[in-house]
């Protein structure tokens, strides 16, 4: 048994082994072409989340110059917030105008999806835990982001997002063993590698290269 959606439509099958594999790798190839449609979102949250980290760290570096250290908080969360909401409301726009376009969505698109929602929501969780402890979630939310970057790699068969999510937990790994602003600066690299090359390599593979 196996189910295809499309246009919000569901159509159930009887399925031999063989015509089950066909559909398997049929869904595959969706995913892939379907990620290479959405490059554009690794490489928004790439740019914003690298010109995040490295507003904050300067920020930071200002405001403990000048001594004003109740204002570090405050300003980095601040320049966090700006940059995600922008990329935020960009991701809105760009997806409420790719749902005007026929799109085959598979099972294997629908448990992307959730991943990321999820990490995304264990995110949030992670920044919220280490506020009330006071110290940075930077470690964490790289460690989330190479879990769903790994599953998204390894589903689609895209090795430049599983070599990412390699750079992703390096990073975390590194970032325990740093001073919070350090570990801004390992965030930015580990985002330029993981997020934005993987980005720019779907979207020259949509355009007819092979990666």
């Amino acid at each position: 048994m196996y189910y295809v959606y499309k246009n919000n439509t569901t159509m159930e099958q009887t399925l031999t082994p063989e015509e089950s594999l066909q559909i398997i790798q049929k869904s595959i190839s969706n995913l892939r072409n379907n990620m290479r449609e959405g490059s554009f979102y690794y490489l928004t949250w790439g740019w914003a989340l690298i010109l995040a980290s490295l507003s904050s760290y300067f920020v930071i570096e200002h405001y403990i110059k000048i001594e004003q250290y109740q204002k570090i908080n405050i300003m980095s969360l601040l320049t966090w917030s700006i940059f995600i909401a922008a990329a935020l409301v960009v991701q809105f726009i760009v997806r409420s105008r790719s749902k005007k376009r026929d799109r085959v969505m598979t099972h294997l698109d629908r448990y992307v999806k959730i991943i990321w929602i999820l990490a995304g929501m264990l995110m949030g969780l992670m920044v919220f835990l280490s506020l009330k402890v006071n110290t940075y979630p930077t470690p964490f939310i790289l460690g989330v982001t190479a879990m769903a970057t790994a599953v998204s790699g390894l589903m689609c068969r895209f090795h430049p997002l599983v070599f990412g999510s390699v750079v992703f937990l390096i990073a975390a790994i590194v970032a325990i063993y740093l001073q919070g602003t350090q570990q801004l600066l390992v965030f930015a690299v580990a985002m330029a590698f993981g997020y934005l090359i993987p980005g720019y390599l779907l979207r020259a593979s949509k355009n007819g290269n092979n990666v």
